[in-house]
């Protein structure tokens, strides 16, 4: 499977799964703690992410992605992940 084929299966049913059920739970806490401004700017930088992967794939669909890019998108992933298990 090229990288790219990779990336795009793993954004599809990984990592905007998980972006959305953040932005979902993000605005019910909202909901709840209206004039909360960390939340803000989580809801602000979550929709961002979420732009940029839709933006990922858009670019995956019309084969404008590199491999390379797919490659590089991969390993930031990945170092994420990293990060998030180390918070754990």
């Amino acid at each position: 499977m090229s990288k790219i084929k990779e990336l795009e299966k793993i954004l599809k049913t990984d990592v905007l799964i998980e972006v959305n059920n953040e932005i979902t739970a993000i605005k019910k806490l909202m909901t709840k703690q209206k004039n909360n401004s960390e939340l803000q700017d989580e809801l602000v930088y979550m929709e961002d992410v979420k732009k940029y992967y839709d933006e990922v794939i858009i670019h995956i669909e019309k084969n404008l992605l590199k491999e390379e890019e797919a490659i590089q998108i991969l390993e930031d992933l990945e170092d994420m992940r990293a990060d998030e298990e180390d918070e754990v």
